[in-house]
């Protein structure tokens, strides 16, 4: 049996979804903002203050001591200065990758499904966005298990520290974990249009045989 018209555009519709997942999520993971925050100095009157902004792989922090101008440094977390646990950020990266890898797989699985001139299973579709969906709010969770945990108190270094700099309560969520959520709402936009298609296909099933039973009853009238 012939794919109809509807169904072919929601599987269709999935591949941009899935196409959208992948962009936002490398996005995410190449930009660095995602903690915002800012730091100020508690052991001094002067006027200091400090901006920092980070993602999973690299980060820029800006001090100001004293109103004596802007100093930038950069770190990365190779070097062992990330403001997040290595727990946060070791699951939080790897749920990313996982997600690329199940969004990659709904883009090949919905460019097939919509080229296919017969019909076929959207279960492996549905699996591949599901997984999608399920790795992307794993790695939300994680995210805002550390943030409310951790960040939100701190995101300053030892040496940042023991200087006296505190973020507490200066710290928010950035764009580039919004970007996350986008990509996460995204894959479950593709799994309710799937849902969909495969209910169009259920109701075929159903009318088709008893179309065909009465036109095979005329027939036999004849």
């Amino acid at each position: 049996m012939k794919l109809n018209l509807f169904k072919r555009s929601m599987i269709f519709a999935t591949f941009f979804g899935a196409c959208l997942c992948i962009a936002l999520i490398v996005a995410s993971l190449g930009t660095t903002h995602w903690i915002d925050a800012r730091a100020r100095m508690m052991s001094t009157s002067l006027k200091s203050e400090a901006r920092v902004s980070f993602g999973l792989f690299e980060g820029v922090k800006a001090l100001n001591h004293g109103g004596y101008g802007w100093r930038y440094h950069d770190f990365s977390v190779k070097a062992g200065t990330h403001p997040a646990r290595r727990w946060a950020w070791c699951g939080t990266a790897g749920q990313l990758g996982a997600a690329l890898i199940s969004a990659g797989g709904a883009c090949v699985l919905a460019a097939l499904g919509s080229a296919a001139r017969s019909r076929c299973s959207p279960k492996p579709l549905l699996i591949s966005n599901c997984l999608a969906v399920l790795f992307t709010l794993g790695a939300i969770a994680v995210w805002l298990t550390e943030y409310f945990l951790r960040l939100q108190h701190n995101v300053m270094s030892e040496e940042d520290l023991r200087s006296s700099w505190s973020s507490d309560g200066m710290a928010d969520l950035g764009l580039s974990f919004w970007l996350v959520v986008a990509a996460c709402i995204s894959s479950l936009v593709n799994v309710v249009c799937i849902l969909v298609a495969a209910a169009d296909s259920r109701d075929e099933d159903i009318i088709a045989p008893a179309l065909e039973e009465k036109v095979n009853g005329a027939i036999m009238l004849y």
